[in-house]
């Protein structure tokens, strides 16, 4: 079995025009703080893990669980407001859907989503693009904020009580690139964001691809 594991934002979506300044002014709305964008500087990267940095660093007393909760309401609200006014702003990434379709159709292979950004907003985008999670493994920052836990919990609900030899992880960031290693699964970088041996500038070559998977 080969199980491969794709990230959203710059991998199957391109929203990174819009999607981290909503972030940030989902945060500074409800929390009144600035919040610093070198995302490689915090510990999580992910929408649950920086967050839960920046309230621990300003000191936030009461509870958080209910300052996150807002903020993460904030956000979604903006994300969908912007899409209704712009849906252009979500585009798939050249080829994603279509090699995220051939992979589902190949004996062998199990396909999962792991994502740092919070279901409700992973969703919205996948559907705009036209990427139909049924059928896949899917886990989210609403999971967790470690994106090893992330992946880890895509993996087991792609799986199924299955087992794996090999896994690989298509994504477009440093982090994607350590959380690949810490867990052993081979990486493909997507888009410029990260150098890495195997990378690729979209998705739109699958037979080079698949080539590369070697399934």
């Amino acid at each position: 079995m080969h199980l491969v594991m794709f990230d959203i934002d710059g991998t199957l979506v391109d929203s990174a025009g819009f999607d981290a300044d909503l972030y940030v002014q989902a945060v500074e709305s409800v929390l009144n703080i600035a919040v610093d964008r070198n995302w490689g500087a915090y510990e999580h990267v992910s929408d649950s893990g920086i967050l839960e940095q920046l309230l621990r660093d300003a000191r936030f007393d009461g509870d958080r669980a209910a300052l996150a909760a807002r903020v993460q309401q904030r956000f979604v609200g903006l994300v969908r407001e912007y899409v209704e006014r712009d849906p252009s702003a979500v585009r798939e990434i050249v080829g994603a859907r279509r090699l995220v379709e051939r992979l589902l159709a190949l004996p062998g292979v199990r396909v999962a989503i792991a994502t740092g950004g919070w279901e409700p907003t992973a969703r919205l985008k996948l559907q705009h693009v036209g990427i139909d999670v049924g059928g896949m493994g899917f886990a989210s920052s609403s999971d967790a904020r470690r994106r090893t836990d992330i992946m880890r919990l895509a993996a087991q609900r792609a799986l199924r009580g299955a087992s794996f030899k090999r896994a690989t992880y298509f994504g477009d960031g440093a982090w994607d690139r350590r959380a690949s290693a810490e867990l052993g699964y081979d990486f493909v970088a997507v888009g410029r964001g990260v150098p890495h041996p195997v990378a690729y500038d979209d998705l739109s070559d699958a037979e080079a691809i698949l080539g590369q998977l070697r399934i």
